[in-house]
């Protein structure tokens, strides 16, 4: 404050006091007559930071990572008064920063001299208004259109910065909160970045506890009106797996997207105590595996390890073989046993489920849906396109075998295990070589292992035993 200040008789010093009083991130050594000042850069329409790595065998750069960024590394300028200013000598300075090209660098100190050059007078005052004029008004002349590195700790450094000075710019700012339409400072208030909605932390604290609460954990998002109606909106297409396809998105896209938070955790930290985040995450977890499970049925299985409850997508639906992300158990998801070489045969768990689960009219009309069409993308995103063939193979061998059981064929299939039997010869009391069950040919009913279908006078194959075999007369 100027009432803390005992301005000196010498005049550079005065400068240089003055100075401090506009500046507040100035620093100063009064006995070297030398400071320093950083000048932020602040880009309002905002940059593309692009990370690359160089291609090892052609030395090609490739783009590892875009992000958009609002602020750069800031300009340093060091500065040294010597015996003879401000008349005769200019200062001694130096210009860096990370954002700058040593090109750039150089004509921005030449143009500092400059204006020295010009004046021959007091100018620290003047370098620093001339660095953040170019800043604010001529930026593009000192900066390419991208910010491209190679490092992938610069990357982050930048995009730290880049987040620390939103927060900073946030938190001294006021805000009028959406729910009690009080004034609060953005340090204790939470903005969410897609809609720019703020909110007091008390406000978001007492809603997100009561929701989590109640169990309503599809209310954690922002409780503006209009964003509920939104994300309730969003929702309702999320769930119509053919808006998925009409669109083109990839499914694991998609996959990664349902199982993100609204929220992010970090604000979520600010705003809720540990438990109750994690009740949160464990209801989210199961609602969106609920909803997966209702969409994509055969791409979601349950860890088969005894303590393991982990639920695991299936990107390949082609691909027995199952790794569990939590206890790392490989398993086969036919049999649900230890992973197996792909030659060994194993039994499935639910041999009853005919056609892979696919509905027989999906199967029939299957053939006549357009190559590349909404509905077979469908069904190749819940079955998986390979058994959606294999079970269109087996239903039309199944529908085969009907016509040849109709048109009174020597085949029959067993009533106890569904076994093809032929008949080549001898009465029709048959006994299946698969599962031993008795059952009448001429009739396909399963009997017991006596002759009693055949003499009991109610029985609807009555003295039928040798019916149909050659050289026995009707």
């Amino acid at each position: 404050m100027t009432e803390d200040i005992t301005f000196s008789d010498d005049p550079t010093i005065q400068e240089l006091q003055s100075c401090c009083l506009i500046y507040e991130n100035l620093e100063v050594d009064y006995e070297n007559l030398s400071g320093s000042i950083n000048i932020p850069i602040k880009i309002e329409q905002g940059k593309n930071l692009n990370l690359y790595q160089k291609d090892p065998k052609n030395e090609k750069l490739i783009l590892l990572s875009t992000k958009e960024i609002h602020s750069l590394p800031p300009i340093n300028l060091k500065f040294k008064l010597p015996n003879g200013y401000p008349h005769e000598v200019p200062p001694s300075i130096t210009i860096s920063s990370s954002s700058l090209s040593i090109d750039n660098a150089t004509k921005l100190k030449s143009s500092l001299i400059q204006l020295w050059d010009d004046i021959k007078d007091t100018v620290i005052f003047n370098f620093i208004d001339h660095i953040q004029d170019i800043v604010q008004n001529s930026l593009d002349e000192l900066l390419p259109s991208t910010i491209d590195v190679e490092d992938y700790e610069e990357f982050n450094t930048i995009l730290k910065l880049d987040s620390k000075s939103k927060t900073d710019e946030f938190n001294s700012q006021t805000y009028t909160c959406e729910i009690c339409q009080t004034e609060n400072k953005g340090l204790v208030c939470t903005k969410f970045e897609e809609c720019n909605h703020v909110f007091c932390n008390e406000c978001l604290t007492g809603f997100f506890t009561s929701t989590i609460q109640e169990g309503d954990i599809n209310k954690i998002h922002c409780p503006e009106y209009n964003c509920m109606k939104e994300y309730t909106k969003k929702r309702d297409e999320l769930i119509k797996l053919e808006s998925w396809m009409l669109n083109d998105k990839n499914l694991k896209d998609v996959v990664i997207n349902l199982f993100t938070p609204n929220v992010p955790i970090s604000q979520l930290k600010v705003l809720l105590s540990q438990q109750l985040i994690d009740k949160y995450l464990q209801l989210f977890k199961k609602s969106q595996f609920e909803l997966l499970k209702k969409l994509l049925p055969n791409r979601l299985v349950e860890c088969p390890r005894i303590g393991c409850e982990e639920i695991i997508f299936r990107e390949d639906l082609n691909e027995k073989l199952v790794i569990c992300k939590k206890c790392k158990y490989a398993f086969c998801n036919d049999c649900k046993n230890s992973y197996h070489a792909r030659f060994k045969k194993c039994i499935k768990l639910q041999e009853n489920e005919k056609y892979e689960g696919i509905p027989i009219e999906d199967l029939i009309n299957y053939q006549f849906m357009p190559q590349g069409s909404h509905e077979k993308k469908i069904l190749h995103a819940k079955f998986g396109r390979n058994k959606v063939l294999k079970a269109i193979d087996e239903y039309q061998m199944d529908k085969l075998f009907e016509q040849m059981l109709k048109e009174g064929t020597e085949l029959k299939e067993c009533p106890g295990c569904g076994a093809v039997i032929e008949k080549s010869d001898g009465c029709n009391r048959m006994k299946c070589s698969e599962c031993r069950t008795c059952f009448c040919f001429n009739c396909g009913v399963q009997i017991d292992n006596t002759y009693d279908h055949f003499s009991d006078p109610t029985s609807p194959c009555y003295r039928l035993l040798f019916f149909g075999m050659a050289g026995v007369e009707d």
